[in-house]
């Protein structure tokens, strides 16, 4: 492609959406480091010989690399590789088991030297692209059919039992609700959607009784807050106590007692209860603004879906919504209690590279599928 129609081709990009994913991005880099703030001084967090923010600046770096190539390259030609993409998820969820580097007792990474990547989130986005692809080359009536839900949800289904015996619970949930917006906004039968899902309400208590202990204390604390509030139920516990004092506006940056002075384990705080260091250092107004900055990616991505050229990318839009929608809702509800402690990282700004790429590729797909719209 030549120079000139790069430059077209970026200029027909939605800067909004861009703009929205690049504030998270700083706001992460900056909050990230407040999580690994001590009383005794700076951040001490460190992963390897870098400090973490360090770290998640050179994620966001490499992953703009990636959002670049992936919004420029057409999202049809990226999609005929659907099936390669999704048998390389699958053998990097089946080496995981074998040769993944275990931590608090489950396997989910392949290490790279100091590095490590976590094939889950890879798997989600080769998943969406796979059961995109099939349904795109499905007739309305074929997709209205009963084995057509079935077929889509074995291809989640795979990468949902390798994730699960890893154990990763959260990761492997997310398929789901994927696989089952894919199929509605294709035009599957709702009686066959709502056939499967009382199907899965039915097999719930065998998935509790092969669920490891700390994921059924997870959702025992979930159910009941006050039990345990000093063992199982701490990060939960304190999370809210994060939330709640933050108050209005915020004590201020790097003023966040929970997590200063370690009430907030410095091990999830840049993670998983991120939301909750910004509760309390920016308050209800700063919460406010992650939220309406995840607001105006996932409209920008329902106004992608509504405006592509083709099926094919009405469905991958969709699926990336859909996803990220529910990484934000679970992410920011148990911190607040309204939801399990899942381990459900926060798009964007919850600390963790594989995740940082997955979702600057799942973005720039987005983006590609808006720079080849319909043109009226």
């Amino acid at each position: 492609m030549p120079i000139k129609r790069y430059v077209e081709t970026i200029k027909r990009m939605d800067w909004v959406l861009f703009g929205a994913m690049a504030a998270l991005a700083v706001g992460s880099v900056f909050f990230i480091y407040s999580a690994s703030y001590s009383a005794s001084g700076p951040a001490a967090a460190h992963h390897g010989r870098l400090p973490i923010y360090q770290m998640q600046m050179m994620w966001f770096g490499v992953g703009l690399l990636v959002y670049l190539a992936v919004a420029l390259v057409d999202y049809r030609l990226i999609c005929q590789w659907a099936t390669v993409w999704y048998v390389i998820a699958l053998g990097l969820l089946a080496l995981v088991l074998v040769a993944g580097v275990k931590v608090y007792g489950a396997r989910r990474w392949l290490g790279l030297g100091s590095f490590g990547i976590q094939p889950a989130e890879i798997a989600k986005l080769a998943t969406l692209v796979a059961i995109s692809y099939y349904l795109f080359h499905r007739t309305l009536e074929a997709r209205r059919q009963l084995s057509t839900v079935w077929v889509a949800l074995v291809v989640a289904g795979a990468p949902l039992v390798l994730i699960m015996l890893e154990p990763d619970l959260g990761s492997a949930l997310v398929l789901l609700p994927i696989c089952f917006g894919l199929l509605f906004v294709a035009g599957a039968r709702v009686k066959h959607l709502a056939l499967m899902i009382a199907l899965g309400l039915v097999l719930a208590p065998f998935a509790w009784l092969h669920m490891k202990d700390y994921q059924r204390d997870r959702l025992t604390v979930f159910l009941h807050p006050n039990k345990d509030p000093g063992g199982v139920g701490w990060n939960l516990t304190q999370s809210l106590i994060s939330v709640g004092s933050g108050g209005w506006s915020g004590k201020g940056y790097l003023q966040g007692t929970q997590n200063l002075l370690g009430y907030l384990p410095s091990t999830v705080a840049p993670n998983d209860f991120l939301f909750s260091v910004i509760a309390e250092e920016k308050g209800f107004v700063g919460s406010l603004g992650v939220v309406g900055l995840y607001a105006v990616i996932l409209f920008s991505g329902l106004r992608i879906a509504a405006n592509a050229r083709d099926r094919l990318g009405m469905l991958l839009a969709t699926g990336v919504v859909v996803m990220l929608f529910f990484h934000i809702f679970i992410n920011v509800g148990m911190t607040i209690g309204l939801m399990p402690v899942t381990g459900l990282p926060l798009p964007l700004l919850s600390y963790g590279g594989s995740f940082v790429l997955a979702s600057m590729t799942a973005l720039g797909l987005l983006q590609n599928i808006w720079i080849h719209r319909r043109i009226y």
